[in-house]
């Protein structure tokens, strides 16, 4: 079964409906719900159970928001077709666990940790770095490691014209 016909799976096991797309990348993609809900499907296990972990911990220690950013809120999920299921927030806020690590980091070297952070930092403002950086260190604080600070994944709110 494909992430869309899981997706579906899901969707017809709670009798909601799927409404329009909100995104996708290389881990999975996302629609909203009938439920006004968001509603993620993995393309590999791995990835889903990585995500999964990352939104239980945030969700048992009631976290909704984080150094000032939005955390979705887990909402359900299923083990079998591998959806998640997570409230819908707005920027600025912070999504996709698909890339962090619960309880210790990847085994990386310093010098390819220390590539990948200088090529993050390069995506943002020297402001919004500072933020992405409390963010990070804030997740930490719960056992989780993010790495997958980007613009489309942490958001900030758009400044008015």
């Amino acid at each position: 079964m494909d992430a869309d016909q899981r997706l579906q799976a899901y969707c017809e096991s709670r009798r909601i409906a799927l409404l329009q797309p909100l995104g996708h990348g290389i881990d999975g993609t996302v629609w909203e719900s009938s439920r006004q809900s968001a509603l993620k499907a993995f393309y590999r296990a791995e990835t889903y159970e990585r995500e999964r972990e990352c939104y239980r911990r945030l969700f048992q220690s009631d976290v909704a928001n984080l150094a000032g950013f939005n955390v979705p809120q887990l909402l359900d999920y299923d083990n079998n077709v591998h959806v998640i299921e997570m409230t819908i927030v707005f920027p600025p806020c912070i999504l996709d666990f698909g890339k962090a690590y619960v309880d210790q980091p990847p085994d990386y070297s310093a010098e390819a940790l220390t590539d990948a952070e200088q090529a993050e930092r390069e995506l943002f403002s020297d402001d919004e770095w500072k933020q992405v950086r409390l963010v990070r260190a804030a997740l930490r604080r719960y056992g989780i490691h993010y790495f997958d600070a980007r613009p489309s994944n942490i958001m900030f709110p758009r400044a008015a014209k």
